[in-house]
């Protein structure tokens, strides 16, 4: 868990949120509601899954930052 990951994370996400601009842009009038079909059941939940990753990972980082500033971790003197 690090900054690599979060952003291996948000490229991700980037990616997915492209990949549907590029799918809407290139659909036709025969083929749009297909596309939106495969969006709303492909790319969606695994778009949703990666944000759900990352918002975890950054709260995880949170916590290990919280628990690591704590004043019983100081030095004294």
């Amino acid at each position: 868990m690090n900054e690599l990951d979060i952003m291996r994370l948000e490229l991700r996400i980037d990616s997915i949120n492209n990949a549907i601009a590029q799918m809407r842009n290139e659909a036709t009038d025969a083929t749009k509601s297909n596309v939106e079909m495969a969006i709303e059941m492909l790319a969606l939940p695994e778009l949703a899954k990666v944000e759900s990753q990352l918002l975890e990972m950054k709260q995880n980082i949170a916590d290990f930052d919280k628990f690591l500033n704590n004043p019983i971790f100081k030095k004294r003197g």
